[in-house]
């Protein structure tokens, strides 16, 4: 006997995203499927970015509230306008992030284009021209919306002072803010503790 399944081409392509490699923390796909967090819209984006970019590791660090990108996104390039003045395209990771506009903006700033890919970092974002104009796109560390915020700050702090440096992960798990790697490897990621740039509003 054979059962046939009714899946909408939207569907399809929601599950084609979250299709598992292997390859993405489970906190982050919990965090994708959750639904948006009531009394955060318009609240804003808990974004530090170096004082000095395209030199280090990465050039900033992001708390967003929830996975869902059409939410946090129009925010977030607000704030990036703001900083940068040039941000045409956002990449992402197509299977950590729900709800992935192919177009988005934000208040006082221009359209951009959001791709998806699953080679992506699903601990990276990042941001730039359309054609790069001559200048390097920005990486941004994605801290997990459900990261504690004594942890979550101390990385935000870490990004503010320009000391964000070894990857993703690394500097994630070394601040607390993202369970050990199965694998339990020693880390070479440096967060510094101590800094007098301000904490993220909650």
């Amino acid at each position: 006997m054979t059962t046939s399944q009714h899946v909408l081409p939207a569907d399809r392509l929601e599950i084609a995203r979250f299709d598992d490699d292997g390859g993405v923390p489970a906190q982050y796909l919990a965090a994708a499927a959750a639904a948006p967090k009531p009394g955060t819209a318009g609240a804003p984006p808990r974004l530090s970015l170096s004082p000095v970019r395209g030199r280090d590791s990465f050039d900033g660090a992001w708390w967003p509230r929830t996975m869902r990108l059409a939410d946090e996104l129009p925010g977030l390039l607000t704030t990036l306008a703001k900083a940068d003045g040039n941000i045409r395209r956002v990449s992402v990771n197509g299977d950590v992030w729900a709800a992935i506009p192919d177009l988005a903006e934000g208040p006082g700033a221009p359209r951009v284009r959001v791709d998806w890919f699953r080679t992506l970092d699903p601990r990276v974002i990042t941001a730039g021209g359309g054609s790069n104009l001559g200048r390097p796109r920005l990486r941004l560390l994605v801290i997990p919306p459900e990261a504690a915020p004594g942890p979550a700050q101390t990385v935000l702090r870490a990004a503010a002072a320009g000391g964000l440096t070894g990857s993703a992960g690394e500097i994630l798990r070394q601040a607390g803010a993202e369970t050990p790697a199965d694998d339990g490897g020693p880390t070479g990621a440096a967060v510094p503790e101590s800094s007098t740039a301000p904490a993220a509003s909650p």
